[in-house]
């Protein structure tokens, strides 16, 4: 396929609806990467509900704070429990002290922009349905008139503001009035929020942080404006009015500091059309970045429908979102604060960004590491007495002095510190660029590993038997403390990511140069390494599997994310390029006899299954289905009983929660059936059967490469690779013969060729 192909594929694949719907989680969404637009259709009006990623009741409580006390403090109270701590009084009230903060208010969460409603008579029109063309983002609900004639109401948001605009036109694309009343709803103010200002054409709503004495204090509070713009005539303008002639309303958020918000006057932008062609150009310019074209339709929709909301919710500009990004209503899309959870779902949501050659929706992760530098180092300085910084189990985009949650389970994931900035480390490896690593990147790494390595080497870090540990440490959501904490000790979620940044630290000195000036702590990471711990492994019914932590049940142990896999992905310390066969077949056995009660599992499982070339795609096909929304998104269902959930729990209790992000990356999987791009040597096509067609353009690898390639009747049939950075290409030779374009021949096993920056190789099989 070529990239002029991409825009017309993705226009063959529109989220549709051949009906009226009302519910929040059957409407199309539309979004700019801040601002988030959910359209649903009555049978009497169209509603937009408006969300942002920077719309957050900003307040925050901490009045746990000085109830935390420090690490040594505590730990030498659990250990001096006599039996388990979890029934000893002082420990049950010290978690609930240290976690009422997070439990006990609703506040900081996103807060819903409003909703706006357009009204017709229903005796005269009725919805048919909608389709939203995901190409250009242009959303078109199907109306017809008592007499038969069909007429459309389009909506887009646009790309470079943060505006909403819709037309109503008719069967011959002529603006034709069909709205009698708008009404434009604010989010009901929670406690100890003042009340939204009402204006002429909208409403301002001042959302401060503490200490608000009544007075907006500029520079310190926020908040936010949703005003509109239309033609034709209105009766009484404000929130709720009859309108005549009306053809085209505008509606715009301004959002920041409350000054700014407030002096918003009215939506600005050009003409429905103007706006149209400029929206449409920017999402045929992201749409350039990378394509697929597959035999299979629905694992095709499946990808371009990801990648398409991935846009809705990431911009280059824009805050890192939270669990539900910027589509809201009411309680939907806050649950748990809709904060970042930095033991997998914050992190999920960017791991195909590299690979599918989308860097710049990437950034925003990058600044979040970067804001909550801070409060990390704080927390490792003045919990644990160590330098670096540790990251939290659960963060806010507002300023915060303290962790959220620092429970002694959840709180205390050690894991979460290397997994929070394991991705800026792919950012260089897929891209090489050194200025970022230099200036941005490196310096986050750093903390992270100055953290863990003092952590390692400090007096109690585990049993003295010559290897470095980590301890005591929590297995994701699972276990919590132990008794006698023998699920405490070098989980596997650790043990592989901490080895991760480890090297990556090692070798981004090397690269940056900084080996003598970086000596101390590569020297101890080296140290550590040369006495590294072995990830845990047991004998179960089917033969050596791995664990998430040792004295695990290796039979019947129900994980809630796959924990136990985790060496495979995100680890990537065990492959099937460089691994030994028997860690290999090791790592096979524990994904094919993985237990996992569903929920978090969607993109993680599969994924690592397509990592081991062992994805069955038609169940993989199966599983999305069973997870999948009206408005075409996967949601969180839960597919096992046994773990955390009962035998009587409804296995879709969290699907009204909010729209899953995290469930975005679906279009990650697909990528990695079709290109290994993670290791030194590209491989095509690992996970998919060649009998079935299939191609790709500008898929990125590491060593920054980018890739087209095609098969069909069971071989590829064609490569192109361009090197953006220059240096050695590896690739598995997909054929007994290759041929370039120079008409050099390639007979390896793998085919080896340095490469000039901007320089392209194009290869086939040589008959």
């Amino acid at each position: 396929m070529r990239k002029s192909d991409i825009l017309s594929i993705a226009k063959k694949h529109p989220t549709t609806r051949e009906i009226a719907s009302p519910d929040f989680f059957e409407g199309a969404l539309l979004g700019n990467g801040g601002l988030g637009v959910n359209v649903c259709t009555r049978p009497d009006a169209i509603v937009l509900y408006f969300g942002h990623n920077n719309i957050w009741d900003i307040r925050i409580e901490e009045g746990h704070k000085d109830k935390i006390g420090t690490f040594r403090e505590i730990w030498d109270k659990i250990c001096a429990a006599p039996g388990d701590v979890h029934d000893e009084a002082w420990y049950q009230k010290y978690v609930e002290e240290v976690t009422a903060s997070y439990h006990d208010y609703l506040y900081p969460r996103p807060y819903p922009a409003s909703c706006l409603y357009l009204f017709f008579d229903r005796k005269e029109y009725e919805v048919l349905g909608h389709s939203l063309d995901i190409s250009n983002g242009l959303l078109t609900v199907l109306l017809r008139s008592a007499l038969g004639e069909e007429y459309r109401a389009e909506i887009f948001v646009t790309q470079d503001a943060d505006r909403v605009y819709c037309r109503t036109v008719d069967a011959y694309g002529q603006e034709t009035p069909l709205f009698y009343r708008i009404r434009l709803i604010p989010h009901e103010p929670d406690a100890g929020l003042p009340a939204y200002e009402v204006r002429d054409n909208g409403f301002f709503q001042l959302l401060p942080y503490n200490g608000f004495a009544g007075e907006p204090r500029p520079r310190v509070d926020k908040g936010f404006s949703v005003l509109y713009r239309m033609d034709g005539t209105a009766a009484n303008g404000g929130l709720d009015t009859r309108v005549s002639g009306m053809t085209q309303i505008a509606v715009e958020i301004a959002e920041g500091f409350c000054e700014e918000a407030a002096a918003a006057a009215e939506p600005g932008g050009g003409s429905f059309g103007e706006e149209l062609d400029k929206a449409s150009r920017s999402w045929a310019e992201y749409w350039e970045h990378s394509g697929v074209s597959l035999a299979d339709e629905f694992l095709e929709q499946i990808w371009y429908h990801n990648t398409y909301f991935i846009r809705c919710i990431l911009a280059k500009d824009t805050r890192c979102p939270g669990l539900f990004a910027n589509w809201m209503y009411r309680d939907i899309g806050t649950a748990w604060h809709g904060d970042y959870h930095l033991n997998y779902n914050t992190q999920q949501v960017f791991w195909g960004l590299m690979g599918a050659n989308r860097l710049e929706q990437h950034l925003p992760y990058l600044r979040l590491t970067e804001e909550l530098l801070p409060v990390s180092r704080a927390w490792a300085r003045d919990f644990y007495g160590l330098d670096g910084a540790c990251f939290p189990h659960s963060a806010y985009p507002v300023p915060m002095t303290v962790m959220p949650y620092p429970s002694p389970d959840w709180g205390w994931e050690i894991f979460e510190t290397p997994w929070t900035v394991q991705s800026l480390w792919w950012h260089y490896t897929y891209t090489g660029d050194k200025t970022l690593l230099r200036e941005r990147i490196y310096p986050v790494l750093r903390e992270a590993a100055r953290f863990l390595v003092g952590y390692m080497t400090r007096e109690g870090a585990g049993p003295k038997d010559g290897k470095y540990h980590l301890f005591p440490t929590i297995v994701p959501e699972l276990y919590g403390l132990s008794k006698g904490f023998d699920k405490n000790l070098d989980g596997i979620a650790d043990l592989t990511l901490t080895k991760f940044l480890f090297r990556a630290v090692l070798q981004a000195a090397a690269d940056l140069g900084l080996e003598e000036e970086e000596a101390e702590l590569t020297g101890s990471i080296r140290k550590i390494l040369g006495s590294f711990p072995d990830y845990p492994t047991a004998q179960s019914r089917w033969g050596e599997v791995f664990l998430s932590v040792a004295s695990e049940d290796p039979d019947n142990t129900v994980y809630n994310v796959p924990t136990n896999l985790m060496a495979i992905f995100p680890g990537e310390d065990i492959d099937p390029q460089s691994s030994s066969a028997h860690e290999l077949e090791v790592a096979r056995r524990s994904w094919r006899h993985h237990y996992n009660e569903g929920g978090n599992d969607l993109v993680f499982y599969n994924f690592i299954g397509a990592r081991l070339g062992m994805l069955d795609l038609e169940k993989f096909k199966r599983h999305i289905r069973y997870c999948l929304l009206p408005n075409g998104t996967a949601t969180d269902n839960a597919t096992l009983s046994g773990g955390r959930y009962a035998d009587t729990t409804d296995l879709k209790f969290m699907a009204r929660m909010g729209i899953w992000i995290e469930n975005f990356s679906l279009y990650a999987v697909i990528d990695e059936c079709l290109l290994k791009g993670h290791t030194d040597t590209i491989e095509l096509f690992p996970n998919w059967d060649m009998q079935r067609e299939a191609s790709f353009c500008s898929l990125r690898t590491k060593g920054s490469f980018l890739v087209d390639a095609g098969c069909a009747g069971g071989r590829v049939n064609r490569a192109r690779i361009i090197s953006e950075q220059g240096g050695t290409m590896q690739l598995k030779n997909p054929w007994r013969r290759a041929v370039d374009q120079n008409g050099r021949c390639y007979e390896d096993a793998v085919i080896c060729v340095s490469m000039q920056p901007g320089e392209e190789l194009l290869l086939r099989e040589d008959c």
